[in-house]
């Protein structure tokens, strides 16, 4: 695996405590949508650095990497917050095959929290490149304040993208869908889904009952479905 060294661009933040943190893309940088990369941080003191993996939240169509998480106290994700931006890091990759292939016309992702990063990376190139591709975004979150993203994958929601937010504990003013996502909800809101590739990502809880319920109670063949785990966000 290649690696570069670039400089740290700075952060935003998404939702509450969840933050993009933006780095240099190298131009020999070249991934797909729904592909990680690693960041290693150096760190004062210490002969190793810091590593971690990240989805690329960042489209390829744009000019930085960029990756989203949750800040959980960890120490990694501490040491990332603190940065200033235009300090040095080196990055690696891409990797993973969470990624629609050229044979896929209709696809589904169901996310959970910030599992919603590989759907908005493929949510902003499909639309940059008007792509030949029929995207559904399940997204379900505790409330509004959770969301992130909210805006911007709501703005792209028009055919041939059809965006879906559902909130378990929403505010009062929320009147959208409630409640977890379930057969019904996928019965109703992808009525087409046995003509679609599945693609179910969020906390490793969430993701193997997806995939429980989407193969025996709705009846999505498992050669159909691909799952990413994201690890560290069980609370």
């Amino acid at each position: 695996m290649r690696h570069w060294h670039v400089r740290y661009l700075g952060s935003r933040e998404r939702a509450l405590g969840t933050r993009t943190f933006a780095f240099e893309r190298p131009g020999e940088f070249e991934y797909r949508p729904g592909q990680f990369f690693f960041v290693l941080l150096p760190i004062t003191g210490r002969e190793r650095h810091l590593e971690h993996h990240f989805t690329l939240s960042s489209s390829p169509t744009e000019a930085n990497l960029e990756c989203t998480t949750r800040l959980t106290g960890r120490d990694f994700k501490d040491h990332l917050d603190r940065l200033e931006p235009g300090a040095v890091v080196r990055v690696g990759g891409p990797a993973g095959d969470f990624v629609p292939t050229s044979d896929m016309r209709k696809v589904a992702y169901v996310c959970g929290g910030i599992g919603i990063t590989p759907a908005r990376s493929a949510l902003r190139w499909a639309r940059d490149t008007n792509a030949d591709i029929d995207i559904t975004v399940l997204y379900s979150n505790r409330d509004l304040a959770s969301t992130a993203f909210r805006e911007e994958i709501e703005g792209l929601d028009s055919p041939p993208i059809r965006v879906v937010l559902t909130l378990t504990e929403p505010e009062a003013e929320w009147t959208g869908p409630k409640g977890r996502i379930d057969a019904d909800v996928i019965r109703e809101h992808i009525p087409d889904w046995e003509e679609r590739h599945f693609f179910v990502s969020g906390p490793p809880p969430m993701v193997e009952a997806m995939v429980t319920m989407l193969t025996e109670s709705v009846g999505v063949a498992r050669q159909k479905l691909r799952r990413e785990e994201f690890l560290g966000y069980e609370r």
